[in-house]
């Protein structure tokens, strides 16, 4: 089971189907680090590294849960602190599509400015041989930059070419439609590279968004163009 970096997300947390064979497949915990801990193209450690943790269950075709952490810094001059996802849902194979439908819950701790970040959201994504991945996220409660919280979307499209020798290509695309609350949304996209041996799976990607002048000072350099790189170790 990949979760991919670069929307936390999947979604949050865009994940691989991976069919089980025995009943103890079905847990699934990683540990990893990276220079930077981003998600939809927004800068959540202010360019410093973050490591993190993730527990899942997911027997195969079926219902799911699972729960991660990372330590973050939402805001220049605040406390090191974490952030948290749980998402529980629900994933169907048949041939070459998977489909998965999950809710996701948003939490910070030990850095209280942060929970105004917090929020809630419902995620739709279909896959197509584990090679490419559209995904819909709605969310009742999002807030930025002081907004009331209100409805905030994204539309994601990833795609993941295998090359030789545990090698393979990324890229993917996405919009943040933050019209309700902030009448502006922005483009957010990475291409990189991954390295998979075994448990281990190493990945470096350069990351950029691109978003209006309103937009723009909103969020300020917390809209990111750079590179990043994670190690991540399955077990």
């Amino acid at each position: 089971m990949i979760r991919a970096l670069r929307y936390a997300i999947p979604l949050a947390a865009t994940l691989t189907i991976v069919p089980s064979a025995r009943a103890g497949d079905a847990w699934h915990f990683q540990a990893g680090a990276t220079t930077d801990r981003l998600n939809r193209g927004i800068d959540l450690s202010q360019d410093e590294p973050s490591v993190d943790l993730s527990a899942s269950w997911y027997p195969g075709t079926g219902p799911f849960a699972g729960v991660s952490g990372w330590t973050v810094r939402p805001f220049y001059g605040t406390s090191l602190g974490a952030e948290f996802v749980a998402d529980a849902g629900y994933g169907w194979r048949s041939g070459d599509w998977s489909t998965q439908a999950m809710v996701l819950h948003y939490q910070f701790a030990h850095t209280p400015i942060a929970t105004r970040l917090e929020y809630d959201e419902g995620a739709l994504e279909v896959g197509w041989r584990d090679a490419l991945f559209a995904s819909v996220t709605v969310s009742p409660n999002t807030t930025y930059g002081g907004s009331p919280r209100t409805l905030a979307l994204t539309y994601n499209l990833v795609g993941h070419y295998p090359l030789a020798h545990g090698f393979s290509a990324t890229a993917g695309i996405g919009y943040y439609d933050l019209h309700a609350g902030l009448a502006g949304g922005f483009l957010y996209d990475d291409v990189g590279l991954d390295y998979q041996f075994r448990a281990l799976q190493l990945q470096v990607a350069y990351f950029g968004t691109q978003a209006p002048v309103g937009i723009q000072r909103r969020f300020g350099p917390m809209l990111v163009h750079r590179w990043v790189m994670q190690a991540s170790w399955s077990f």
